[in-house]
């Protein structure tokens, strides 16, 4: 199995809509932005690869229906990949590219946003964007990787298993908490 390496940036980038989870929806929408992640490695043939995704990396929390704020990993780190969850569903908005990575206990990268209208809420995963977002994310990881299973899911259980995707997030500082 190849390795695999995911970094998240700490640059922001474009806004998109969310909502305060878990008990915060009566709170209306709030701001936050985009970060730039890069998956590289090499594929069959040695050739290196990089391709960018945009992703959401923080989120707004609302554990009591009153008081929201920004979570999510600021500091930098890096982590190996725990395992790909292939029963994950979004729990926030209607999604149908399923599954999810785990980072470590519940940070994890999953399915976001289509676009910046679509309103996905988070607290602190990895969401990738853009429309089939993360289907692209995992089939480049797939190509990276190189594992040896005949189906889509036992590839990527595969790939989980084997410990050859590493994940770093660069430092950023946490967004402002931002109504729209």
């Amino acid at each position: 199995m190849r390795a695999v390496n995911i970094r998240v940036g700490g640059t922001p980038g474009h806004e998109f809509p969310t909502w305060a989870y878990p008990n915060g929806i009566s709170l209306g929408y709030f701001s936050v932005p985009s970060y730039p992640c890069f998956v590289t490695g090499k594929d069959d043939t040695g050739n290196s690869i990089s391709e960018r995704f945009d992703v959401l990396r923080f989120g707004v929390l609302c554990n009591d229906g009153r008081t929201p704020k920004v979570v999510g990993l600021a500091n930098y780190q890096v982590h190996v990949i725990k395992a790909w969850i292939g029963s994950y569903r979004v729990h926030s908005a209607s999604s149908n590219e399923n599954g999810a990575w785990q980072v470590y206990d519940n940070f994890l990268i999953h399915d976001g946003p289509d676009n910046i209208t679509e309103v996905f809420a988070t607290i602190g995963c990895i969401e990738i964007t853009g429309p089939q977002g993360f289907n692209k994310f995992n089939d480049l990881i797939i190509r990276l990787s190189g594992p040896k299973a005949a189906s889509r899911e036992a590839q990527l259980v595969e790939i989980g298993r084997a410990k050859s995707l590493q994940i770093t997030y660069e430092a950023a500082q946490r967004p402002p908490l931002k109504r729209r």
